[in-house]
């Protein structure tokens, strides 16, 4: 245990100064870039007939990039991660990276699904109509082991 650090506090010894220079520079680094995402989305709001300067679909990913960086500055400051060594930053990052490529891609295929339209082959629709079908009138007997012709025999 004696690597851990005992915070006991001497009466009559100064008290060290905290040190929240750092979550200053970050709480104004994310408010700088709240106030530019709020005025960007003001100025290029397109009123009652009137046109953006830019398009919508460039402006959503300005958005996402922006809030890219606020999570940068949350994850890497709030959670600590930016005084952990190379290696493990790169883990949680490519890790994080391949979970929201892979959601991206299962969102995309998903949708790609509804507009894909399958040609069922014959047999196949045959098959499932055959066992499916509502039994015909006098048919309804097979539950009392009465044998019948199978009409539908090929």
């Amino acid at each position: 245990m004696d690597h851990y650090h005992q915070h006991t506090y001497v009466p009559g010894q100064e008290i060290a100064k905290p040190n929240t220079r750092w979550i200053w520079k970050v709480f104004f680094i994310m408010l700088l870039v709240t106030i530019v995402e709020v005025g960007f989305a003001f100025a290029n709001d397109a009123g009652m007939g009137q046109t953006r300067f830019i398009s919508f679909t460039v402006q959503k990913w300005i958005f996402i990039a922006l809030t890219l960086v606020k999570a940068y500055y949350i994850i890497f400051s709030f959670m600590h991660l930016g005084h952990e060594r190379f290696n493990f930053k790169l883990t949680i990052s490519l890790t994080t990276i391949f979970l929201v490529y892979f959601i991206a891609l299962m969102m995309m295929e998903g949708y790609a699904l509804r507009d894909v339209k399958l040609k069922e082959p014959d047999f196949f629709t045959r098959t499932y109509k055959d066992h499916h079908a509502a039994p015909a009138e006098g048919h309804g007997d097979e539950a009392h082991g009465e044998a019948h012709s199978d009409s539908h025999a090929h």
